[in-house]
């Protein structure tokens, strides 16, 4: 099946649903003729009447769920209809007559039991500079692929209308995600040219039914959960304008494009540039990334998501980003199971598709501990850094970022370490050669592992320590670590671990709680809701996230009293003073959320 359109919507009352469109003919810089000609404001904010306003003003169904019951259509003279579930007279609006906006707004806000005085209608279009109120400034067409809705299908077990991505054209005969791919190409779609700009980040708007018009699915934490990410579709600008109707085919004219495209830390195809065996089993794989994104989001210390198809299901894994020079970076991978397998058998010149960077464990957060004194001056006692395995990575990514005045003492402990993993152990000895700073490589297969008096003696008089590893070396070290005095603010954590793919059974039973938000919104939780993270991302909170297993510390978020909250999965991360971890806690009674990340 060749890729081609399948239908063609437009959403004429921003927040309202779609209305099907036989054809477009697309203008240059604009979206579909008609979509998002008018939005229905809140009284959240005062809006300015011919210009782009921001979507937080107005009625939106991450805020009115019962929007989706509303019907639109719009007439060839420009008025639009808005009809209320309960079968009431239609509200005609002609968007360049205030008066008539103003009428409408009344009605409208009877419907919603509203404020008259807090409800207008309001428009951005102008017949010289048509222009839809997007989500962004920018005029675009929204693309869904139904092999991606189905592949979210097929892992859920659940139906999903693919109206819940209020896109301007749903198309067909893509791979699932392969229209992530597509960003910076310019494709010709009917008869008008598109630049594919970027993925489309979803929100708690597609957990409404547009059938049902209640909020009954939380896509954003499937995605999240089954891929890693919650990308779903892209966004187009029109280059050249055209018709385009169901059945055109979609072809890609150009690959790259010279047009600057905005740099974001979502799903992206990367380039494997190098991929070999290391002497201890491990394999390394070197990624570059062609829209070098990923030096604009780049801190040491961060990590990557990996997203691939296995064995007949899509799934994801983070890596420690090592080796960064420029655009390219170096994974290590420890290959245990068949996700890792398939990486080993990536060549020079595949693809592979990456997120991020990401990472809360930072060369600067790990500085921040360290200064002792006011002044900021560097402590003669330094860092102690402790890794084991493919721990060995997390030193690769931090070091770079340290200065050489820093005193740091490195413990890395392996199996065969002096004869495996010889390029990256040449790295990690090209690092350790500065002036204050010593490594030790422990060889489990000459010395055994290291009991807890060998990981004490390696940290004390530390300021500040940070270990990386399994989750059972993590816990065993971290231990040490307060038994040598480390300040537990001071021990940074960081433990490789897989996704958790069901939590239902463990947050069986909690008690009903409330979120109440930064904003002032308060959030009924109840087990069906799953973590804080889950919980609050379904109510539209983009925290960052890399692991959602309580390993990397990422997801952290500020909350006034930690104790209203429980940890349901066992974290070997540090969230910090007066932090969770949002992948890893669920609320206890109310709990206030100070700062989402």
């Amino acid at each position: 099946m060749h890729p081609h359109v399948v239908s063609l919507h437009r959403f004429p009352v921003k927040g309202f649903p779609a209305e099907d469109v036989a054809q477009a003919v697309l203008e240059p810089g604009a979206g579909v003729p008609g979509d998002r000609v008018l939005a229905v404001s809140d009284g959240t904010a005062d809006t300015v009447p011919g210009a782009w306003n921001r979507w937080s003003h107005f009625f939106a169904l991450k805020k009115r769920a019962d929007l989706a019951g509303w019907s639109v259509r719009s007439f060839d003279d420009g008025h639009v209809a808005l009809t209320p579930p309960a079968g009431g007279a239609p509200i005609v609006i002609e968007p360049a007559d205030p008066a008539s906006r103003s009428r409408a707004a009344g009605a409208i806000a009877g419907h919603l039991q509203s404020d008259p005085g807090a409800v207008d209608v309001v428009t951005a279009y102008a017949p010289a500079a048509p222009q839809g109120m997007f989500d962004s400034e920018h005029g675009h067409v929204s693309i869904i692929s139904l092999a991606t809705v189905r592949a979210l299908e097929t892992q859920t077990g659940r139906r999903i209308d693919p109206l819940r991505f209020r896109g301007n054209l749903l198309v067909d005969g893509l791979e699932p995600f392969a229209e992530f791919d597509l960003v910076g190409s310019v494709v010709r779609i009917g008869d008008a040219r598109v630049l594919i700009r970027s993925t489309i980040e979803r929100c708690t708007a597609t957990t409404v039914g547009p059938t049902t018009a209640v909020s009954d699915m939380s896509v954003p934490r499937m995605l999240a959960t089954e891929f890693g990410h919650i990308h779903c579709g892209v966004y187009g600008t029109v280059l050249s304008g055209g018709a385009v109707r169901p059945h055109d085919a979609i072809t890609v004219e150009s690959a790259t494009t010279d047009r600057p495209l905005p740099a974001g830390t979502g799903p992206r195809s990367m380039i494997v540039t190098d991929s070999a065996l290391l002497e201890d089993g491990r394999h390394t794989l070197r990624l570059r990334d062609p829209y070098r994104w990923f030096p604009a989001h780049w801190e040491a210390g961060r990590h990557v998501r990996v997203h691939l198809p296995v064995e007949g299901r899509h799934t994801w894994r983070t890596y420690t980003a090592a080796l960064v020079d420029a655009a390219e970076f170096s994974l290590i991978i420890g290959v245990r199971g068949p996700v890792s397998t398939a990486l080993t058998r990536l060549r020079p010149g595949d693809r592979l598709t990456v997120s991020g960077p990401f990472g809360a464990l930072t060369a600067d957060r790990v500085l921040a501990t360290t200064a002792e004194a006011p002044t900021g001056e560097v402590p003669a006692s330094g860092v102690a850094l402790v890794t084991a395995g493919i721990g060995l990575t997390s030193a690769l990514s931090l070091l770079p970022g340290v200065p050489d005045a820093l005193p740091v003492r490195l413990l890395h402990i392996d199996r065969g370490v002096d004869t495996g993993a010889r390029p990256t152990l040449a790295a990690l000895e090209g690092f350790a050669e500065a002036p204050g700073r010593t490594l030790t490589l422990w060889d489990t297969a000459v010395r055994g592992r290291p009991t807890r008096a060998d990981l004490v003696a390696a940290v004390t008089g530390a300021s500040a320590a940070v270990v990386c590893g399994g989750a059972e070396f993590v816990a065993a070290a971290t231990a040490a670590c307060e038994a040598a005095g480390v300040p537990s603010e001071r021990i940074h954590r960081e433990a490789f671990t897989s996704p958790v793919d069901d939590l239902a059974d463990r947050l069986a039973g909690y008690e009903p709680a409330v979120i109440s938000r930064p904003d002032g919104t308060r959030l009924p939780w109840g087990p069906e809701d799953g973590t804080l993270l889950d919980a609050l991302e379904a109510d539209g909170a983009r925290i960052p996230f890399t692991c959602r297993s309580g390993a990397c510390g990422t997801c952290a978020i500020s909350v006034d009293v930690p104790e209203h909250t429980i940890r349901v999965l066992d974290t070997t991360a540090d969230a910090g003073p007066g932090r969770v971890l949002s992948c890893s806690t669920v609320p206890v009674g109310t709990l206030r959320v100070l700062d989402e990340g």
